[in-house]
């Protein structure tokens, strides 16, 4: 007699181990590459070239030019360059590689820069074959901001959070007078720092004076404030505030100037080209009234 069986009672699955770990293949049958930033001085780099994709270069250059020539990493710096077709790159980097390791660490040239990475060969007539061409991918710079604006300004009450944080209070700096001291130290050199015009120490202890107050006081109230400066002047020109000159970002300026209390702050900007013979000027004055 035959009995008829359902699937379900012949094909019994196997019961999965969770704790079975799958095989990562070794290759997706495709030749590509990528490019990534690892920090401001290196890149990693990593790429599949399948048999067919050489096979290709082989027959199209012939075996005989290939076995002569160099395989390499040309590392494009690519930065500004809208579209990238091979041959306007800023400039290029050649370095050595074997196509069997499939991944490559690259140092930086130059932090802060944009890269592309083509893999390919060097014959001994100096051409270039390219087998593979990677994305593109920016590497950071390998220094602090020199961006000072209005949009990283901290507000007094995050900044008293922070001087906290920073462990003020463990060294001896417990009073809030001293608290306030300090921050405005903290506060004056990163203006300094940011080349604001006419600091100096005198500025510092005027600074310092428009701070304190009675706080033992009925009733007591203290505010500060500085303005910030900013603008922009046509290629090449040479452009000084109050007569110290400063540093365009790209045709751009911005500096963040302390206004004491009960002073007029008078900033002549100027700027000239390279010749001299052309000039312009801004004053930007400002005054601060002191209530009673």
């Amino acid at each position: 007699m035959t009995q008829n069986l359902s699937s379900s009672a012949l094909v019994r699955p196997a019961a999965k181990d969770v704790n079975a770990e799958a095989d990562i293949p070794s290759g997706y049958g495709k030749t590509e590459s990528f490019l990534l930033p690892k920090d401001p001085a290196w890149m990693f780099l990593f790429w599949e070239i399948t048999q067919s994709t050489l096979d290709c270069v082989k027959s199209q250059y012939g075996q005989d030019t290939l076995e002569k020539a160099r395989t390499v990493i040309r590392l494009h710096d690519v930065t500004g360059v809208e579209f990238f077709d091979g041959s306007n790159s800023v400039r290029f980097y050649d370095m050595p590689v074997i196509f069997e390791a499939r991944s490559w660490y690259i140092n930086v040239p130059e932090s802060g820069r944009t890269y592309l990475a083509d893999l390919g060969y060097v014959t001994e007539d100096g051409r270039f074959i390219l087998v593979t061409r990677s994305n593109v991918t920016s590497v950071p710079p390998g220094r602090i901001s020199n961006v000072v604006d209005e949009k990283w300004m901290i507000v007094e009450g995050d900044f008293q959070k922070l001087l906290q944080l920073s462990g003020a209070d463990y060294i001896g700096l417990g009073s809030s007078e001293r608290m306030q001291v300090l921050g405005e130290r903290w506060k004056l050199t990163e203006l300094a720092g940011a080349g604001t015009p006419g600091s100096s120490w005198s500025s510092f202890k005027l600074h310092l004076d428009s701070v304190r107050t009675e706080e033992d006081e009925d009733i007591w109230l203290k505010a500060d404030c500085e303005i910030i400066i900013y603008g922009s002047a046509s290629k090449n020109a040479i452009v000084t505030i109050n007569g110290q000159e400063i540093e365009l970002k790209e045709g751009k300026f911005s500096i963040r100037q302390h206004l004491p209390a009960g002073s007029v702050v008078d900033l002549p900007i100027k700027a000239r080209n390279a010749k001299g013979d052309k000039t312009r000027q801004v004053t930007i004055k400002a005054l601060r009234e002191q209530g009673k």
